[in-house]
């Protein structure tokens, strides 16, 4: 019985060690975060050279969503899987850490330069992994502020940045979508969709009504 005892306290310390090497070395977002989890149709691994630009800007702007409350909009875009210059098969978001969206004012100008609006926040996918998480503006908060050109800050959950330039004594209403940067800080790289681009995409201009 003693034997048998000092078996079962030898077999449950080895099954209670291994588990904890495991679980405390694997990394669970890499799990969560595979880029072989994504669907096929968002997957542009097989792809080089400006057949793969060509892809993922579509793919970007494909996916582009808008939610919209009392208390302002989110803008979302789609989500893919591409092989980086490493030749390795990576997630946008792992790839390239910040969102930035550049609008312009409709129908107001300033010393004939438009109001320019930039929207930067983190790249981050949705569960699914085919969404890149909307950056969601205030609107409501910044309608309660003074115009004027300068940066905003807001930590309505993930941290969005907010810059104005060329802005009239009132607040614009109308806001068009003239870029869309996927950003590398590290290695200063940056994948860009421009203003003819986004139109040619989406197949009609983004509005952004406040």
């Amino acid at each position: 019985m003693r034997k048998f005892y000092g078996v079962f306290c030898l077999f449950a310390v080895c099954f209670i060690c291994g588990y904890s090497v495991i679980r405390y070395t694997t990394d669970e977002s890499l799990i969560q975060r595979d880029p072989a989890a994504v669907r096929n149709n968002f997957d542009f691994s097989h792809l080089r050279g400006e057949k793969l630009h060509e892809a993922v800007k579509q793919r970007l702007l494909a996916g582009l969503e808008l939610k919209k409350n009392a208390a302002g909009t989110g803008i979302g875009l789609g989500h893919f899987v591409f092989v980086n210059d490493m030749g390795e098969k990576t997630l946008a978001c792992q790839q390239f850490s910040k969102i930035s969206l550049s609008f312009e004012a409709e129908g107001v100008s300033v010393a004939g330069d438009k109001p320019v609006m930039e929207v930067e926040g983190r790249c981050e996918f949705s569960t699914d992994m085919a969404r890149i998480n909307p950056l969601f503006v205030p609107i409501a908060k910044i309608l309660g502020e003074h115009p004027g050109d300068g940066e905003f800050q807001f930590n309505e959950g993930s941290v969005v940045t907010v810059r104005f330039s060329n802005l009239p004594e009132e607040w614009p209403r109308t806001w068009l979508l003239k870029s869309v940067k996927l950003l590398n800080e590290k290695e200063s790289e940056a994948l860009v969709v421009e203003s003819d681009e986004v139109a040619r995409y989406l197949g009609h201009p983004l509005v952004l009504n406040w």
